[in-house]
């Protein structure tokens, strides 16, 4: 149901405006004529902006999301310190985030840090494991050495050039040869290990050097360290590295549950602080007298008007109005239906916002989806399951559109129970197996011409009455080609319902001019409503109709495939693999049956049913509210 609105002029003190402004975002129900743009931002909110973007990115830096977390009387006390923030108090917000930053930071870069430096570490260790046996077996000779990036360089050719050196700065040296090692590092590079007598380290750093080679170095403080002595040390680092590592991210987790509700609630009320100046701003000031316009509903309109009388007195003026004709393309539309059937208004947020004279369609929604999705879905079993579901994601409060799904799955559930009482269906004919359950109405695996025509009445009766819905849509918007073209529609449908009454014989033949005269009134009114295109509708509408069989035909295939499921057991006895078999055709069959369903129930609410009455070009009604934990969002 499309809630009354009606329009409110408020006329205040300026000195008195900002107080007036928070009553009206307490009271959370006024949707502003003009709303306020941030582009328009005084400099009185400049300041809190910057405070709001700090207090965003520290909770982004926390990773703290859990705004139903904070606490609310929290909340209310600190939005009183708040509601007429100076500049000691905006300074002191600013130096406590600044603070607060600056500890996080170093946290956050220690813990950086370390990671890179275990990284590191690790990879030099592994490096070093690699050549560990040809440093020992060369250091005990008495040899040093040295490691070495070798790039677009022959390492035979290094060597021999090496030993060539060797060979003639020490002729009577002994043996020339140069032990080396080398190996392929995990980025593709060349890493070679030179050993020398001390004597004849000089050289291979020259000739090395020479060839653009880069010496391979111990990271960070350990370079300059001994091999041998390295490899100790930095096993003990790598072990210490995890445990500090360990304690930052401990320290970090502290942090963000003690202090991410205070931030977080320090930016819903700073958002909250820039929200109602900006509004201040978009205010109209005449001299010492503001005013503000908006819509307001008509049954919170007595609440209004008592909650700004009783703590401002006559010191504030209010007018109300009805909307005008010529307003009503522009009055907010606001929803208000019964509890059980508001989830469907799920439906209507993925179409255009309603018109405010337009027909809200959610409690025809409530009840012809989860029927026509029980229908298909027609098994007690499933429906159970399907129940369980439901009354699972129901109670995520915290999740409103979970919520609501939930809330649909459990009228869905329960018209699949119905309709499977009515096939006889548990688990497809487990039912009639093990408890001798026979359907109330019929088999649909054995009968299906009955459900077709059954079906196919269905949609007759579900377009018909969008027709009726379009032609009553039609007169309140007073347009006229609308209500012609719905109004000769329902006549042709009335001419084919009466022709398909008189070859069935359930009414004499002379009843036959009155289907000609339906259908020739029909004709004619879908001509002067839509002209051609109307003819074309009309030839469509039946098309509408028969898509109906949908439902019988995704039932059907419902209903084979749980036997099918069955007769694996039938098939290879109550064994492993028989009852596993059955469980995973009945795991398939139940995820599509319920989103086949759903696809399926939805396609004919939208296509064939609103598409006959529903228009937008409606405004969604925003009131200027303090928003619930759950909306609270990044801005």
């Amino acid at each position: 149901m499309i809630r009354d609105m009606v329009f409110l002029k408020l006329w205040g003190l300026v000195n008195e405006r900002s107080m007036i402004v928070e009553s009206l975002h307490d009271l959370g129900v006024l949707h502003l004529q003009d709303e306020p743009g941030e582009a328009l931002s005084p400099e009185s909110a400049g300041e809190l902006k910057i405070l709001r973007g700090k207090a965003l990115g520290l909770l982004e830096a926390l990773g703290w999301d859990e705004w139903n977390t904070i606490p609310k009387k929290n909340l209310e006390e600190k939005r009183a310190i708040l509601s007429e923030p100076d500049e000691t108090i905006i300074e002191g917000i600013r130096e406590s985030l600044d603070a607060f930053s600056m500890r996080l930071t170093e946290q956050v870069a220690l813990k950086s840090e370390l990671e890179g430096r275990i990284s590191s570490v690790r990879s030099a260790l592994r490096t070093l494991y690699h050549f560990q046996n040809f440093i020992t077996e060369n250091s005990t000779k008495g040899m040093d050495v040295t490691l070495w990036w070798v790039q677009r360089v022959s390492v035979p050719d290094l060597v021999s050039r090496i030993q060539k050196q060797i060979s003639e700065k020490d002729p009577l040296g002994g043996d020339s040869k140069t032990p080396y090692h080398s190996s392929v590092s995990p980025g593709g590079e060349t890493i070679v290990a030179i050993a020398a007598h001390p004597d004849h380290v000089r050289i291979v750093m020259e000739i090395m050097s020479a060839s653009d080679c880069l010496p391979w170095l111990l990271p960070g403080e350990y370079e300059g360290v001994p091999y041998r002595q390295g490899i100790p040390l930095m096993e003990q680092a790598v072990g210490d590295f995890p445990r500090r590592i360990g304690e930052i991210d401990a320290t970090l987790k502290r942090t963000k549950l003690e202090w991410g509700p205070k931030i977080g609630a320090l930016f819903v009320l700073l958002d909250e602080k820039v929200e109602e100046i900006l509004v201040e701003t978009a205010s109209e000031t005449r001299g010492e007298i503001f005013r503000l316009e908006g819509w307001v509903p008509l049954d919170e309109k007595e609440r209004v008007t008592d909650f700004i009388k009783s703590r401002f007195g006559d010191r504030v003026l209010v007018k109300w109005r009805d909307p005008s004709p010529e307003e009503w393309a522009n009055v907010p539309t606001s929803l208000k239906n019964p509890p059980y059937f508001r989830p469907f208004e799920l439906f209507l947020k993925l179409m255009p916002v309603l018109g405010y004279k337009g027909l809200d369609p959610t409690i025809l929604i409530g009840i012809f989806f989860p029927f026509f999705g029980g229908c298909m879905i027609g098994d007690i079993g499933y429906g159970i399951i399907i129940a369980l579901l439901g009354s699972w994601l129901k109670k995520m409060k915290h999740r409103p559109l979970v919520s609501d799904i939930g809330s649909i799955l459990l009228f869905v559930a329960a018209w699949s129970i119905f309709w499977g009482a009515a096939y006889g269906e548990v688990f497809g004919d487990i039912g009639h197996r093990l408890l001798h359950l026979e359907p109330l109405w019929l088999e649909r695996s054995q009968v299906v011409i009955p459900v077709m025509i059954f079906t196919v009445s269905l949609g007759f009766a579900h377009v018909l009455l969008g027709y009726l819905m379009g032609f009553v849509q039609g007169i309140r918007a007073k347009h006229r080609h609308l209500w012609l073209e719905r109004l000769g529609n329902i006549f042709v449908l009335g001419a084919l319902l009466s022709a398909m009454i008189l070859v069935k014989g359930w009414l004499p033949g002379k009843f036959f001019s009155i289907a000609v005269s339906f259908l020739i009134l029909g004709l004619a009114l879908l001509l002067a409503g839509g002209g051609m295109g109307g003819l074309v509708e009309a030839f469509g509408s039946v098309g509408n109709i028969l898509s109906y069989v949908r439902i019988a035909a995704i039932g059907l295939s419902s209903a084979i495939l749980a036997m099918v499921a069955n007769s694996f057991v039938d098939s290879m006895g109550v064994t492993f693999i028989g009852i596993f078999m059955a469980l995973t055709i009945h795991l398939l069959n139940f995820v599509l049956a319920v989103a086949g369903s759903s696809l399926h129930s939805a396609r004919l609410q939208y296509v064939e049913f609103l598409g006959k009455f529903h228009s937008g070009g409606g405004t969604q009604y925003k009131p200027f509210s303090r928003r619930k934990p759950e909306l609270w969002k990044k801005r």
